[in-house]
């Protein structure tokens, strides 16, 4: 997913800067498994240290983000969940015409 940051983002919070930009679905889904639906974000030159988890506007999935592993300067990528069962949405769905707003916390160090 490309996220575009809203305009005004980011901001300071303290030592730490939030973020928040929207973002749509991927063609095609890569499964949490294979890697993921990665973030990329525009380069505002900080680290992400969390990312909230979010629903899309059509109500139809949740989205949960999660770094590639523990620790500071990781990528981040997103598991798309059915809002109704719960499940991972299955290798290659089409969820381009999803939408989805997400923010969090990011910094220089």
């Amino acid at each position: 997913m490309q996220l575009t940051l809203l305009k005004g983002y980011p901001d300071y919070v303290g030592k730490r800067q939030i973020f928040c930009g929207s973002g749509v679905g991927p063609t095609s889904y890569v499964q949490k498994a294979s890697g993921g639906d990665v973030i990329k974000y525009p380069p505002f030159q900080n680290y992400i240290d969390v990312i909230f988890p979010a629903m899309t506007l059509s109500g139809t999935y949740i989205v949960y983000p999660y770094p590639a592993a523990v620790g500071p300067r990781q990528v981040w990528a997103l598991k798309w969940v059915t809002a109704s069962t719960g499940a991972e949405v299955s290798a290659a769905v089409d969820l381009s015409a999803e939408k989805v707003q997400l923010g969090g916390f990011g910094g220089v160090y």
